[in-house]
C-alpha cells in the first residue's frame, strides 16, 4: 500500500493500521446513511427512473440497482474492517499511546466478536422457556409438545452453534487480552 502523505515512511505498523481503521470508519459513516436513505426512499427514487425509455432506462436502472446492491455491502464491510484494523492497531507498536481510545476499540471488538454467540445462546434459552424453536430459513417451527425430537435437535443446534462462535471469538481474543498494547 502506498505510504500516506500524512504519515512518515518510518511510521509504526500500529500507526498505519490505525490510519486504515480510521479510513474504514469514515467510509462506514458515509456508506451507512447512504444505504439507509436509498432504501427508505426507494419508491420515490424509482419513480424518477421508471418513465425513462430505451438505453437511458437501462443505464439508470442498472446504476440504481448497483447502488442498491453495493451500498449496504460497503457499509457492513467498512464497519467490520474499521473494527478489525482498530483492534489490530491496539496490539501493534505505535508512536504514542491512547489508552481511552484503545479501551473503547477493544470493548467494541469484544462485543462484536462475542455477539453471534450471545445471539444463538439467547435463542436457545428462549426456546427452552417457550417450548418452541423457530428457524427463519427455511421457515420452520418445532414445538416441544408436538415434535419433541426435532425440538431438542433444534435446541441442541442452537447451543452448539453458540459454543462454536464463542470458542472462535475466544481463540481470537485469548492471545490479545493477556498482553498490553505496544508502544515504541
Amino acid at each position: 500500500m502506498p505510504s500516506s502523505p500524512y504519515l512518515p515512511a518510518i511510521a509504526c505498523t500500529g500507526d498505519r493500521t490505525r490510519r486504515r481503521g480510521a479510513f474504514c470508519l469514515c467510509l462506514a459513516l458515509v456508506a451507512t446513511p447512504v444505504a439507509v436513505l436509498l432504501f427508505l426512499n426507494l419508491k420515490p427514487l424509482w419513480l424518477h427512473v421508471e418513465p425513462l425509455e430505451g438505453s437511458a432506462f437501462f443505464l439508470v436502472a442498472t446504476l440504481f440497482g448497483l447502488t442498491l446492491a453495493l451500498a449496504p455491502v460497503v457499509a457492513v464491510f467498512s464497519w467490520l474492517l474499521a473494527l478489525w484494523f482498530g483492534v489490530e492497531s491496539v496490539y501493534s507498536p505505535r508512536q504514542r499511546t491512547t489508552p481511552l481510545v484503545d479501551r473503547i476499540i477493544v470493548g467494541a471488538g469484544i462485543v462484536a466478536w462475542f455477539l453471534p454467540a450471545l445471539g444463538f445462546l439467547a435463542s436457545a434459552v428462549h426456546a427452552l422457556f417457550s417450548g418452541r424453536v423457530h428457524f427463519v430459513q427455511p421457515a420452520r417451527d418445532y414445538l416441544r409438545a408436538v415434535d419433541p425430537i426435532a425440538y431438542w435437535q433444534g435446541v441442541g443446534f442452537l447451543f452448539i452453534t453458540a459454543g462454536v462462535f464463542a470458542w472462535l471469538a475466544w481463540r481470537y481474543w485469548q492471545g490479545k487480552l493477556r498482553r498490553r498494547p505496544e508502544t515504541v
